[in-house]
């Protein structure tokens, strides 16, 4: 009868490793799931920068056409000196009122 307790003994731990191999096995396919979906997720996020960043380039460039656009109309504008002046300053002097030497 000794060695049929010895038997169940074994039995008995087979049983509990088998069960924690199914349980570690079980987690084991769950965080490889887990993995899989945040390297997707990191995937997305690294497409998303990227387009953002060529989003970013293009706006840039676009706004260094306007500028060289407005550059290149000023340029063509008559120059200051050869317009008539107003008699308050120019256009600025009726945004100031009044006497500019007359502080109060």
């Amino acid at each position: 009868m000794g060695n049929n307790s010895e038997l169940v003994r074994l039995e008995e731990f087979v049983d509990k490793l088998l069960t924690k191999y199914n349980q570690l096995k079980s987690e084991y396919l769950s965080l490889r799931d887990t993995l899989a979906e945040r390297d997707a997720e990191c995937a997305d996020l690294k497409n998303s920068i990227s387009n953002l960043s060529n989003e970013r380039s293009e706006v840039g460039s676009r706004v260094a056409g306007l500028v060289d656009r407005i550059e290149q109309w000023e340029n063509e504008q008559v120059p200051l000196s050869q317009e008539p002046v107003e008699q308050h300053g120019g256009p600025q002097g009726s945004l100031f009122g009044g006497d500019a030497g007359n502080k109060e």
